[in-house]
């Protein structure tokens, strides 16, 4: 009888090894998020749609693989709208697009740590500011982890913790699942830059809901202080910093002073600037103003296409070689400040002479006469 109970302990105890082995085995293969080094077989993994909502993660790990000289900092307007493998950024490669949805100012703090830590050769950070972000109380969203940013690439503990799970058990099963489909995606390149053909069904109007009904917008003190944190690692490690803020459509611009809060846009520019000088493209000019039924500059009313970013390129770092709007992009510093936001409340009153229409049609939306 004592035999038969070893002989099923044993027994047992080597179905949950092989179980465990194998749940182990088949995650590290399937490699949803892209963390493993599995390799990429066509028709079973090599489009891993699971990335996209795992960024945080994905992107942790990714960029310990590469040696950059550049990094792109941001949100999802740097994810998207800047492409590390511009030729516009010919001369500062290799290039990384570390941009997050969402990120707060403090996530990209931690994460320019991080890539400080692990980036030898890190010369130029460009950093995006969305200016919503700089009225986000948030400290992070879901998905962000300390722990995973205070070792180079994945710890034992996370490895056995993502592989060793039905939650990435199920999605490996999508993974396979979406890999027979005819149409497949690159979710992200190899640089970090997201591709947006998965999001070409989203609507233009998709994003102006937020500010048309917000219900609070105002200065955020502690992503001021993480601005300046940036800014003090970038010296600190003699990093030259480039910084922009980006630039919606006008109607998500206007959008902002229909919900009531257009004085906290002039607001959080001065803020800024008292920090570092700034490449300002948040404003009313002819990339930004194009009619709502004619858009190609947008994804989105918040999201700028690459070629948008190519100009803000070119803008940034005086390329001849490409026609920049003259009206698209300025420098702006304490000393006009001033000037550039009475010039922009000038415009503005322009541009709501000339588009009625659009005008109109996000006051209707935020009365709801209209649907987005």
């Amino acid at each position: 009888m004592m035999n038969s109970y070893k002989f099923f302990n044993y027994w047992f105890c080597g179905l949950i090894y092989s179980f465990f082995l194998s749940l182990v085995g088949f995650n590290w293969l399937i490699n949803p998020y892209g963390v493993t080094n599995s390799p990429k077989i066509k028709g079973l993994n090599s489009s891993k749609p699971a990335t996209v909502n795992n960024t945080r993660l994905y992107k942790a790990v990714d960029i310990t693989r590469h040696n950059a000289k550049t990094i792109l900092l941001g949100a999802s307007r740097i994810e998207t709208g800047i492409n590390p493998n511009s030729s516009l950024l010919k001369a500062y490669q290799p290039v990384y697009n570390l941009g997050i949805p969402a990120a707060s100012l403090y996530e990209q703090r931690r994460y320019l740590e991080y890539a400080v830590a692990y980036q030898p050769e890190l010369e130029l950070v460009i950093l995006g500011i969305d200016l919503w972000l700089m009225a986000n109380p948030r400290k992070t969203r879901q998905g962000f982890s300390e722990a995973r940013l205070k070792s180079k690439g994945l710890s034992l503990r996370e490895f056995l913790d993502i592989n060793f799970s039905i939650d990435t058990l199920t999605k490996s099963i999508e993974t396979i699942s979406s890999n027979n489909y005819r149409v497949k995606y690159n979710y992200y390149g190899e640089n970090g830059l997201r591709n947006t053909e998965y999001l070409s069904n989203i609507k233009f109007t998709h994003w102006l809901g937020n500010p048309l009904n917000r219900k609070e917008y105002k200065i955020n003190e502690f992503a001021l202080e993480n601005l300046k944190l940036i800014k003090e690692i970038c010296q600190k490690n003699s990093i030259e910093l480039v910084v922009f803020i980006t630039p919606p459509h006008a109607s998500h611009i206007e959008a902002v002073h229909i919900g009531g809060f257009g004085h906290v846009i002039p607001e959080m520019k001065r803020e800024i600037v008292k920090i570092m000088p700034v490449w300002d493209f948040y404003s009313y000019n002819s990339v930004t103003t194009e009619p709502l039924d004619t858009v190609t500059n947008y994804r989105d009313s918040s999201h700028m296409k690459t070629e948008v970013g190519d100009l803000i390129l070119s803008r940034i770092f005086g390329d001849r070689e490409q026609t920049v709007p003259s009206d698209f992009g300025v420098m702006i510093t304490p000393d006009n400040i001033e000037s550039e936001l009475t010039k922009m409340s000038d415009i503005r009153k322009s541009w709501l002479g000339e588009q009625p229409e659009t005008v109109k049609f996000l006051h209707d939306l935020k009365q709801g006469k209209t649907s987005l």
